[in-house]
């Protein structure tokens, strides 16, 4: 799992990351990469922050995150979805300037015609899934020309312009925060202080602190704390260590906090938590 800018590994016979995924929970710190990721809900809910503004995808809506958009998404409970990342090369081959669009694509919108598109677009996305679920003879052709008719709609729909100066900036900052994140994810476990990370990118802590806040929209402890977390998560499902073990183990020193922290965010305790998803893989 990457916390960090994430490298995203493409299916070995398409050009993109293409997944039909049954997610019980899962919580997904913020990050981001250079790919068009469009995700589609077919059953259940979805959490989703880009930027600073936060989304509920439900059951059949869907939502498009642009290339570098800072994003996170949390399932708490059951979805199943459709999840398809279209790399910037692609974007950038096809797209006349295509580094000055932004594509917006939410189930928020209240216009009749992108309703309408939006529809479009979630039936090319099942299409992709059953074509590439069989793939029959000349299944890749199908599967490129889907992506292209659903390019075609987002580029003609649902397509704004970015200024060069906002590009410029985003560049900067997204370079500072990567050295941020890289930082966070090989000394989690260790006690990193508000001197230590302001430190490795040269600010003051109190010009960290804001620059933090506002390109990441949350604190550096809330999102230090969450990438504890779902490392916990992970060794919790995939594990027999005890819940102590493993809150030493990621860098938690507060029991109650963690405690708190991890109700807060699942609903349940870690014992809890794992005789559940203990009882769904048996099911499943």
């Amino acid at each position: 799992m990457k916390f960090k800018h994430e490298l995203v590994k493409l299916n070995v016979d398409i050009s993109v990351m293409f997944a039909n995924i049954t997610d019980d929970t899962r919580i997904v710190p913020k990050h981001w990469h250079s790919h068009l990721e469009i995700i589609y809900i077919l059953d259940g809910y979805l959490e989703v922050a880009i930027n600073n503004s936060e989304y509920l995808i439900g059951k059949d809506q869907l939502i498009v995150i642009n290339p570098r958009d800072i994003h996170s998404t949390a399932n708490k409970n059951f979805n199943t979805s459709i999840l398809l990342q279209i790399p910037y090369e692609l974007l950038e081959d096809n797209i006349e300037d295509v580094q000055n669009i932004y594509f917006e694509c939410n189930p928020y919108t209240k216009d009749i015609q992108k309703i309408s598109y939006q529809n479009d677009i979630k039936t090319l996305l099942k299409s992709f899934a059953e074509i590439y679920k069989t793939k029959s003879l000349g299944y890749k052709l199908k599967v490129n020309s889907l992506i292209y008719d659903l390019l075609f709609i987002l580029v003609n729909n649902f397509s704004t312009s970015l200024t060069k100066l906002h590009i410029k900036k985003t560049v900067r900052y997204l370079n500072r925060l990567e050295l941020i994140t890289k930082y966070v994810k090989k000394h989690y476990t260790e006690c990193i202080s508000l001197d230590d990370i302001s430190a490795q990118v040269r600010l003051n802590p109190e010009y960290f602190s804001r620059f933090f806040k506002k390109y990441m929209g949350t604190t550096f402890l809330k999102y230090l704390n969450s990438i504890r977390l779902e490392h916990f998560y992970t060794d919790l499902v995939n594990t027999d260590y005890s819940v102590t073990e493993l809150i030493e183990k990621n860098g938690f020193t507060n029991y109650k906090m963690f405690m708190k922290l991890f109700k807060d965010t699942y609903g349940c305790t870690p014992s809890e938590m794992r005789r559940r998803l203990l009882g769904f893989n048996i099911k499943n």
